[in-house]
């Protein structure tokens, strides 16, 4: 099992891309029991996490429209059950609420919608445990479930190092202690993730627990910092901070008004491929409407009715790698 964790590894290390969050409009909340007294303000709960998810920021739930939905979550389910809790095995109920309804309410409201595509995050992640100082990999359940819960809440897909000897010597225990962030560049290259992410957690005195890292992403870094008694609360501030971060860069806001752009698409060879292409476009929540204006063999001129400028919405694309720009202004190669 850990030969095909390492090989998992290898081969996401190869194609690391923007991912797709399959479970961007679910939530998972701790309930007393399966009654309906219980099952209402658990969720409350769920459609505020979500609608902070989609959204990207945790103060969304502020909006006054967004308080009047709130009070009645129901209109937003699709379905919901209940489930153990994989790591206290306690009893949860489980959300799924319907996509279209979450996104239009978020742009009623002219708050960001931050789609299923998003950035890759490479862990890089130490914690001191009983006095020791352990660096995670995907094996370490305990710490592993905490981080992974509370990234997930937001929506923050991750990827573990396989920490096999290559990275041992790239990144040393102590150098990710010291939170030295060229060698967590250096370590990070094979992997080929959208963005790096380094930290340290351990006991704090009168406190209860510190975490101190930061983020890379191209040529930007945050500084990534929290505090609480409780590890759990303190690894969704820090989750907060990512996902905010995040968010600025590739969650699209709605102002109601719509605005035109033209692009050349090339390698475009045959209908599936025709079909994905225009499929993927008006899966954009950017893009209100594709329209064809010209075929030229393997070559398509598109005219796009855009809900945001045309930067913002090229940097979401770019992110999935399935539209390389070229050399040439506003023309683009598709990725089958």
């Amino acid at each position: 099992m850990r030969i095909i964790g390492l090989l998992l590894v290898w081969c996401l290390s190869l194609n690391a891309q923007a991912v797709m969050v399959s479970d961007l409009y679910e939530m998972q909340v701790p309930v007393a029991d399966q009654s309906a007294a219980s099952r209402a303000p658990a969720m409350q709960e769920a459609l505020m996490l979500v609608l902070v998810k989609v959204a990207g920021e945790q103060g969304a739930t502020q909006h006054e429209l967004l308080q009047q939905q709130l009070s009645n979550p129901e209109v937003f389910v699709k379905s919901f059950r209940y489930v153990r809790d994989e790591a206290d095995a306690s009893l949860q109920l489980k959300v799924s609420f319907a996509p279209n309804l979450i996104d239009d309410v978020l742009r009623q409201a002219q708050l960001p919608v931050w789609g299923k595509s998003r950035p890759l995050v490479l862990l890089w992640q130490a914690v001191e445990d009983n006095r020791q100082r352990l660096v995670l990999n995907q094996n370490e359940q305990q710490w592993r479930l905490q981080l992974e819960r509370a990234m997930s809440e937001r929506g923050i897909p991750l990827l573990w190092p396989a920490l096999d000897m290559e990275d041992e010597i790239a990144l040393p225990a102590g150098s990710l202690w010291g939170l030295f962030r060229a060698d967590v560049r250096k370590a990070s290259e094979r992997y080929m993730a959208d963005a790096q992410m380094a930290g340290r957690l351990a006991p704090a005195a009168g406190i209860g627990f510190a975490y101190r890292g930061f983020l890379l992403h191209r040529d930007e870094a945050l500084e990534l910092s929290a505090e609480g008694e409780d590890v759990l609360a303190v690894l969704r501030q820090i989750a907060d901070q990512v996902a905010v971060f995040l968010a600025q860069r590739y969650a699209v806001r709605n102002q109601g008004e719509t605005s035109g752009q033209m692009i050349m698409v090339s390698g475009v060879d045959n209908f599936r491929q025709y079909h994905e292409l225009l499929a993927y476009l008006n899966s954009n929540n950017a893009i209100d409407q594709v329209h064809i204006r010209s075929v030229d063999t393997n070559n398509l001129i598109l005219e796009l009715d855009l809900a945001a400028d045309w930067a913002q919405v090229w940097s979401v694309l770019a992110l999935d790698r399935r539209l390389v720009a070229t050399e040439q202004p506003q023309v683009y190669r598709w990725q089958p």
